[in-house]
């Protein structure tokens, strides 16, 4: 069985003495799933670092097999420690941790055995480490192996006071403490460099008062090589360095050190016996439990859960890098605390100030939970002129051990101008009248109109064409070349069958829905489109270019010539059977020469 461990949480930290595997492989299998699934506490999050003693080095490939493979295993030595009692190992997810394993130590603690000291590399916080040791301190009663027992204290003392000062430490075990008054257990908690705060308290812990405590043994008889008893002693212990206990940062998280299955009523009886109430409401759970950890250890696992810091996270929302003058609008800036748990009480509150300084300002501070949304500061942005903005937010985090340095990154956008439509490249037209001529019975013609965004660069917003109304007939709507206009203009085209009409002028007047892209600032507006289509009768008289008096004279010359080179316009009459040619040239001004005078 392998333990579902995808999740990346807060640090959950579980130590069992194995009892050289004396019990059942499966059944401690299913002990350690439940340590991961226990939310007698308030949630259930997978173990992160797995603390076991009484290894023999021949039984690892059977305890990886136990714990399953998303665990890595951390060094391991066993200088002879077998023929003692048993070795220490410990498996370690490797999404939350890697292990510096230039800093392992073996310390020695009397009776042939060695505590192990591992030196794990937090995942997502830079350069934040935490210290853990695990040991099995000799067993039994009498003044020579509490002496024994208080010599490997003081051995594992020494060590941790060679670590930074404010290190994170855990010292795990089964130190086979009968009272608080052990030589050890003081030695371990004195005041001074490297002393070791109990979690529980400095009361003693005998008694049925105290029956929460215990962990040994969960067996009433003795089974195989498992020791019976009942549970009346806490042989097993997670101490902790103050930099736990301050408040802030890695932390322990209240009332969350227990003894698994542990439910309080069971003092000197087997854990299984009548009902286990350690799942509150889930007498089944419990007693599902209690029977797993009969079979499995003669101790009970220790389960502490500790929170990790916050960990500031950033980000610029898109939407306000590119915006329109007179936009009334905001740069969002995001501030989250991405502290990778699975609860809230997982990791610390995050403390940031956040500082603005440049083409905008701002001088504000957030407190943001593990896992709840990210705090967005605004900022807002000057639009009165285009042009582009340019920012410096400097994010100091006072949360304890989140980054030690501040984040410092630039903000920048850009205003841009509205677009301006206009039927003309040269000038700008909002309002146009488009004259064309065709003769009479010559079938279906088209004709097309510009659309321009007018004096675009880069530096404007694109024109939108929204809607283009419907023409009066017979003049018909055919579609425009592109609806997003730029530096290329949009060819409008329409149509009219001259077939069966009367000569004379067909008008329609057309309001063109016009807008920026989608952006802040966005306006709409309607340009206005006239259009005049000249049915004339034959082909000379398409030179009447002014068609007011029938004929081919001096006023349609000098409309010729205001319209020349230009596209789309009435002076463009020269082509086959009626049909413009495209632009107004010398070819129209040939035509207008040879049809001058009065139409026939």
């Amino acid at each position: 069985m392998a333990i579902n461990a995808s999740a990346l949480g807060q640090i959950r930290v579980m130590s069992y003495n194995t009892a050289q595997f004396n019990g059942d492989a499966n059944a401690m299998a299913q002990v350690l799933q439940a340590a991961s699934d226990d939310d007698s506490h308030g949630f259930a999050t997978p173990v992160s670092i797995f603390l076991f003693q009484e290894v023999d080095e021949a039984l690892l490939s059977t305890l990886q097999n136990v714990v399953g493979p998303n665990y890595t295993m951390a060094t391991f030595t066993d200088q002879n420690d077998s023929s003692y009692g048993g070795a220490q190992a410990m498996f370690y997810l490797s999404t939350q941790f890697v292990e510096n394993t230039s800093m392992h130590h073996d310390i020695f603690t009397g009776a042939g055995r060695h505590a192990d000291r591992w030196a794990l590399n937090v995942s997502a916080y830079y350069g934040k480490r935490i210290y853990v040791y695990s040991m099995h301190l000799k067993a039994s009663t009498g003044s020579s192996n509490q002496e024994i027992r208080r010599a490997g204290a003081e051995n594992v003392r020494d060590d941790i006071e060679t670590l930074p000062t404010g290190s994170h430490v855990i010292v795990a075990g089964d130190m086979n403490f009968y009272s608080v008054s052990e030589p050890a257990y003081s030695w371990f908690t004195n005041s001074g460099v490297g002393q070791l705060i109990d979690p529980l308290g400095n009361s003693d812990w005998g008694g049925g008062s105290n029956s929460l405590k215990h962990t040994q043994s969960p067996l009433l008889n003795q089974n195989g090589g498992l020791i019976g008893g009942g549970l009346d002693d806490r042989f097993d212990f997670q101490f902790l360095s103050s930099s736990l206990f301050d408040g802030g940062g890695f932390d322990l998280i209240d009332g969350t050190h227990r003894a698994l299955g542990n439910d309080g009523d069971h003092y000197n009886q087997a854990i299984n016996s009548g009902n286990n109430n350690y799942f509150p409401g889930d007498v089944a759970r419990g007693n599902a439990l209690a029977d797993e950890l009969i079979d499995a250890s003669d101790h009970l696992p220790l389960l502490v859960d500790y929170q990790v810091p916050a960990l500031l996270g950033f980000a610029m929302q898109p939407g306000a890098d590119r915006v329109l003058v007179g936009a009334d609008v905001n740069a969002a800036l995001s501030v989250s605390n991405d502290a990778p748990v699975v609860v809230t009480q997982g990791a610390d509150v995050l403390h940031v100030d956040i500082e603005v300084v440049g083409d905008m300002t701002q001088s504000t501070s957030a407190s943001i939970p593990a896992l709840a949304g990210p705090e967005i500061i605004l900022l807002p942005i000057n639009t009165s002129a285009a042009g582009n903005w340019n920012a410096t937010a400097t994010l100091t985090s006072t949360s304890p051990e989140t980054q030690t340095t501040p984040e410092i990154f630039d903000l920048s956008g850009t205003v841009i101008d509205h677009a301006n439509a206009s039927f003309s490249f040269t000038t700008d037209v909002d309002w146009y009248t488009h004259d064309v001529s065709f003769v009479a019975n010559s079938g279906v013609q088209e004709f097309t109109v510009w659309m321009f965004n007018y004096g675009y660069d880069g530096s404007q917003s694109l024109l939108e064409v929204d809607s283009v109304s419907i023409p009066s007939p017979p003049i018909m709507y055919e579609g425009m070349s592109v609806t997003m206009v730029g530096s290329i203009p949009s060819l409008i085209t329409f149509s009219i069958d001259t077939d069966g009409l009367i000569p004379n002028v067909y008008t329609s007047v057309m309001p063109i829905e016009i807008s920026d892209e989608n952006l802040p600032g966005e306006n709409a507006d309607i340009s206005m489109l006239t259009l005049r289509v000249d049915i004339v009768s034959s082909a000379s008289c398409i030179a009447d270019i002014a068609g007011n008096d029938g004929m081919v004279n001096i006023e349609d010359l000098l409309l010729l010539i205001a319209g020349w080179g230009q596209t789309g316009n009435v002076a463009d009459i020269s082509g086959v059977e009626g049909i413009p040619d495209g632009i107004v040239d010398i070819a129209d001004l040939l035509a207008l020469i040879e049809a001058w005078g009065l139409c026939p």
